[in-house]
């Protein structure tokens, strides 16, 4: 079995491409949580949610999106602040102190 970090790799380079290379990977944080996920038919479904959350850095910012992203932009951590971001994201990122 591969160490945490290659596994982190490889599903990094599938959702931002080959070309931006990670030097680093830290865990952060770890929380859980129960959401209610609603289908694109209305139908709900309660799920159990598991969060790993690394730190990692780059030697570059080479980054390509692959198609499961509807929306990208690039913002201030100011500007964050006042996005209609999800609950998930928005409490990392305070607990982060990024907003």
């Amino acid at each position: 079995m591969a160490p945490a970090s290659n596994q982190l790799r490889r599903e990094i380079r599938e959702e931002l491409g080959d070309a931006l290379e990670i030097m680093e990977v830290k865990p952060w944080a770890f929380r859980d949580d129960v959401r209610v996920k609603t289908y694109s038919d209305g139908t709900t479904e309660e799920i159990y949610m598991i969060y790993l959350i690394f730190d990692c850095i780059s030697a570059n910012r080479d980054i390509t999106f692959n198609e499961e992203f509807q929306e990208i932009a690039w913002v201030s951590s100011e500007a964050m602040k006042d996005m209609d971001l999800n609950e998930a994201t928005r409490i990392t990122f305070t607990k982060k102190g990024v907003i």
